[in-house]
């Protein structure tokens, strides 16, 4: 990776695949954590703070990771009622349908 330092040695804004690839570094075994943070101006707490971004995003993704499709929304209870009614409306007359249908088949056979 670059270093993302300018001359004056100021921080500049990370990426977030930036930040992650630095974590994914800084936790690499025998990595030399305090170099890698030099060369992008950090100190170790921001490392601490990244860590715990990390966690907290993992955390949530695995929480949630067999719920796929649509988000469930909370919609009013009169508007249940509503279509709940319909439906059952719906139903009525489409077995009323049917059942003249079969009626009428029998008269013609």
């Amino acid at each position: 990776m670059e270093p993302i330092m300018n001359a004056k040695k100021e921080r500049l804004k990370l990426t977030p695949e930036q930040l992650f690839n630095l974590y994914l570094e800084c936790n690499a075994p025998g990595a030399p954590v305090k170099p890698i943070l030099e060369r992008y101006g950090l100190r170790p707490w921001d490392l601490v703070a990244i860590r715990k971004k990390v966690k907290t995003a993992a955390m949530e993704a695995l929480a949630h990771s067999g719920k796929q499709g649509r988000k469930q929304q909370v919609i009013p209870v009169e508007q249940f009622q509503k279509v709940s009614k319909e439906l059952d409306e719906t139903k009525d007359a489409l077995a009323a349908v049917g059942h003249e249908l079969s009626l009428l088949k029998k008269r013609t056979s």
